[in-house]
């Protein structure tokens, strides 16, 4: 695990990134290191669908390398429609991971990559652990789920 921690701190401590970085630039690599240690690595390919709209999984994936694009696929199940992209030091399944419904899109590979998995029992093992940290994670990935959301608010005003 310790491969990745670079990846996220680097991202973390970019301060001119605008993007969906976890921003946890306060973190050292022992935080990192607590926090990557209770993941799974999950490799994928180019062209692989690693999130599946309608799915109940609660799973948190941080995307340790690889590029991918969050989309939708309209009614006659051909048409997708990219939303956005998603690369390297940030998370995906963030809006399942809080509020437990079913996955709300489809996630495929662009590239070939690597996600680190955190479960929600892990995730809940880490809260009994370690409170400080969990608590500076929920605050990052509120950040993300936020900056989302008003992206998706200016797509739709468009």
């Amino acid at each position: 695990m310790d491969s990745y921690i670079g990846i996220f701190r680097h991202n973390a401590s970019d301060k001119g990134n605008t993007g969906d970085n976890l921003l946890l630039a306060q973190w050292g690599e022992s935080e990192w290191r607590k926090l990557l240690a209770v993941t799974a690595v999950r490799p994928y390919k180019a062209s692989e669908v690693v999130i599946q709209r309608g799915v109940a999984d609660r799973s948190l994936y941080f995307v340790a390398a690889g590029a991918l694009e969050v989309g939708v696929t309209y009614v006659d199940g051909v048409s997708i429609s990219p939303l956005a992209k998603i690369g390297a030091g940030s998370v995906i399944g963030e809006q399942s991971f809080f509020d437990g419904e079913p996955r709300s899109a489809n996630v495929w590979a662009v590239t070939d990559g690597e996600l680190l998995c955190l479960t929600q029992e892990r995730f809940n093992h880490l809260a009994q652990t370690d409170p400080g940290l969990t608590r500076d994670l929920l605050f990052a990935l509120g950040r993300i789920l936020s900056l989302r959301l008003r992206n998706t608010s200016m797509r739709v005003r468009r």
